[in-house]
C-alpha cells in the first residue's frame, strides 16, 4: 500500500463501482480443483498468511466527492463454504469490506473478485500464492517461480496511466445482435465446463494454420450463429497488455479487442478474418492509442471536478447504451498457469469464469494448466442451445473425449 494507505482506482477500474449490482455484479471467478477434499482451517490460515504480502487485495472500496478510491483494509478475510451460485455479487458488509470471496467445495477453493480490484492474471498470481501456502500445511512443497508477494511499486501500478501518451484512437462500433433467451431472475451464473486435451486443440490448431484461442473463437462465433441465425456478432477478447508493455501491476492492465464478424462462414474462412483481426487490434501502438483515449477522457478537466455521483451516473449511461450494444459476448482466455513440480500432484485442473448479465447472457471464460484446457461458459438464462451446439462442435472437431460437468447437477 502506498504512505498514505489508499490507492486510485485504475483506469479500467472506475466504470465498476458506478453500475455493479446483484444482478450485474462485475465479478469474475478463478478455482483450483485439488485431488482432495479441502481443509478448511488450511485455507484459513493460508490467506491469513498470504493477504498481507498483496496489498492491492488487502483493501476495501470507498466513494469520495470525486471519485470512488481503495483503502487499506485492517479487518480479517474470512473464507466461507461455497452455498451461492458462482460470480455473485460482493456485499461488502459480508465480505468484512473485501472486493474478493474465497469459497472453498470440496476439492475445489475459488476465488471471486469485484473486477475493479484486478483482472484474470492478478487473480491467478494470488491465487497460486494462496495455493502454495495451503498445501504448506501440510505438504513438502517448493514455491519455486511463484509470487509470492505483490508490495512492489510496480505491482501497484496503473499500468494504463503509465503507459498512455498522447496518441488516440477512436474505433467506429456499430450495434450487434445479441445470445437471447429467458433470464433465470437469481444471483449468480449457470455454468457448463468442458475440459479437452491441449495436445489435440494445437494439432488441429496447426491444421489451420491459427493459435488455439482463435480456433476456439471461430468455433463459438459459428455456435452462435446456428442459434441466431443473423449477424453481426462481436466477440469481445481482452488481451493482457504486461507482456507487450513489460510491466509487473497486479492490478487491471487487459485492454478489450472487439472481433467483429458480419455472417456466418465456413471454418478456413472464418479463421482467416478472426486471425487479420487479431493481428491488426494486437499491434502495441493500436492498444496504446486506445487506452489512451480512455485515460485522455478521465483527466479531462470537467471530469475531474464532476461529482462522483454524477460521474457514476455518465459512467453507467454510457455503459448502458453503447458499451454493450457493441459486443455480443466476451471469451477470456488468461493463458497457461504453471506450477512448481512439487504442487502438481496435487492440483486436478483450474477454471476461469465470467459473470453473465443482460445482454451479454452468455461468456466464455478458458484457462490452461498440464496439457488440459478448461472451457468455462456462464449464463444468465435458461437456454443452453448456443453452448451446446458449442459443446457438438468441439466434439465433431476434435474427435476426441471431451469431459463435461456444470452446476446444474448434470
Amino acid at each position: 500500500m502506498t504512505e498514505n494507505k489508499w490507492i486510485k482506482l485504475d483506469n479500467a477500474a472506475k466504470i465498476y463501482p458506478a453500475f455493479a449490482h446483484k444482478y450485474d455484479p462485475a465479478t469474475f471467478r478463478v478455482s483450483v480443483v485439488m485431488e482432495h477434499t479441502i481443509i478448511p482451517e488450511c485455507l484459513q490460515r493460508a490467506l491469513d498468511a498470504t493477504l498481507p504480502y498483496f496489498p492491492s487485495m488487502a483493501v476495501t472500496l470507498k466513494r469520495g466527492l470525486f471519485w470512488a478510491y481503495l483503502d487499506e483494509n485492517p479487518k480479517q478475510c474470512i473464507i466461507s463454504e461455497e452455498k451461492k451460485m458462482p460470480c455473485t455479487y460482493i456485499n461488502l458488509s459480508r465480505s468484512n469490506g473485501y472486493l474478493f470471496n474465497v469459497y472453498y467445495y470440496d476439492k475445489r477453493i475459488s476465488l471471486e473478485c469485484f473486477h475493479a480490484l484486478t483482472d484474470g492474471y492478478g487473480a491467478f498470481e494470488f491465487l497460486k500464492a494462496l495455493l502454495y501456502r495451503y498445501l504448506s500445511e501440510f505438504a513438502d512443497v517448493s514455491s519455486d517461480h511463484l509470487r509470492l508477494m505483490g508490495n512492489t511499486k510496480e505491482n501497484l501500478q496503473d499500468g494504463y496511466k503509465h503507459f498512455s501518451n498522447d496518441t488516440k484512437h477512436k474505433s467506429k462500433n456499430k450495434r450487434v445482435k445479441h445470445i437471447t433467451g429467458t433470464h433465470i431472475h437469481t444471483e449468480g451464473v449457470l455454468v457448463n465446463h468442458a475440459i479437452l486435451s491441449v495436445s489435440t486443440l494445437k494439432r488441429i490448431a496447426k491444421t489451420f494454420n491459427t493459435t488455439i484461442t482463435i480456433l476456439l473463437t471461430a468455433l463459438y462465433i459459428q455456435s452462435i450463429f446456428a442459434i441466431r441465425k443473423s449477424g453481426p456478432i462481436a466477440i469481445a477478447v481482452p488481451v493482457n497488455l504486461r507482456k507487450i508493455f513489460k510491466t509487473d501491476t497486479l492490478r487491471n492492465f487487459v485492454y478489450v479487442m472487439n472481433i467483429v464478424i458480419e455472417q456466418n462462414l465456413p471454418l478456413e474462412d472464418l479463421i482467416s478474418i478472426i486471425d487479420k483481426q487479431f493481428k491488426e487490434q494486437i499491434k502495441p501502438d493500436n492498444l496504446q492509442a486506445k487506452f489512451s483515449q480512455n485515460v485522455s477522457f478521465e483527466e479531462l478537466l470537467f471530469m475531474r471536478v464532476m461529482p462522483n455521483i454524477l460521474k457514476s451516473f455518465l459512467l453507467k449511461q454510457a455503459r448502458t447504451f453503447k458499451m454493450k450494444s457493441i459486443t455480443t459476448s466476451v471469451l477470456t482466455n488468461p493463458g497457461i498457469v504453471t506450477l512448481p513440480e512439487s504442487m502438481m500432484p496435487y492440483v486436478k485442473h483450474f477454471e476461469m469464469l465470467l459473470y453473465a448479465s443482460k445482454p451479454h447472457n452468455v461468456n466464455v471464460g478458458i484457462v490452461t494448466y498440464n496439457n488440459q484446457l478448461v472451457i468455462s461458459l456462464s449464463r444468465c438464462i435458461e437456454e443452453r442451445d448456443v453452448i451446446d451446439y458449442f459443446f457438438k462442435l468441439l466434439k465433431d472437431i476434435t474427435d476426441d473425449e471431451i469431459f463435461i460437468y456444470s452446476n446444474e447437477g448434470d
